[in-house]
């Protein structure tokens, strides 16, 4: 399998679909269970964990998850934990957290919430699959422009070499400038203001 086929293969993403989050309350067991059925294809390694009940417990002592409801969870508890899944893959605990806090102020468990957990989730899963066609389009540009360098090596699999290293340092530095800019988002527009700073300024 060559590298574009392998490309095509890492790039499905496999996602939990708004319409298959059950719409009744779960014990940890059956959270970590449904977490583990739908994104098994994540695990870069076959032993490595989705979910488990300590990572649940740790969620909830660092308050990004609300308090269970008689160790039941909700629909907005398993959405939440979705999104913690995929953004501790590249921000620390604290940004998630600066994140989602508002998220569940403004709108978990409210009599009339002016938009529901499940229809925010919808919504962003919909962006993201529209999203999908163009990064996929940009990742492919990526690799064609990795495999014109570095031609005047004669050595087949030492420009292989440098060509891959090309593509991976060309990804990796996407990456990093938009974790940056991920970051001065939640620092300029979630962090709390530090209270000490608010009786200075006073």
């Amino acid at each position: 399998m060559d590298l574009k086929q392998l490309l095509n293969k890492w790039m499905n993403v496999d996602y939990i679909h708004p319409e298959d989050i059950p719409n009744i309350e779960l014990y940890m067991d059956q959270v970590t269970t449904f977490m583990d059925s739908h994104l098994s294809e994540c695990k870069r390694n076959p032993e490595d964990k989705i979910l488990t009940k300590t990572m649940i417990n740790n969620y909830s002592k660092n308050h990004l998850l609300p308090p269970s409801n008689k160790k039941k969870y909700s629909q907005e508890h398993l959405i939440l934990l979705i999104y913690i899944y995929y953004l501790k893959s590249f921000l620390s605990i604290s940004d998630i957290k600066n994140i989602l806090t508002p998220l569940t102020e403004m709108f978990y468990d409210k009599t009339e919430p002016s938009i529901t957990f499940q229809e925010i989730y919808q919504e962003l899963t919909s962006e993201e699959n529209k999203h999908y066609a163009t990064l996929k389009k940009d990742v492919f540009r990526t690799l064609k422009k990795s495999e014109s360098s570095f031609l005047q090596i004669e050595d087949e699999n030492e420009r292989e070499f440098l060509q891959n290293l090309v593509f991976i340092t060309t990804l990796s530095f996407d990456i990093y400038m938009k974790k940056k800019m991920i970051e001065g988002m939640i620092d300029s527009l979630y962090t709390p203001e530090d209270p000490k700073k608010k009786k200075k300024k006073s």
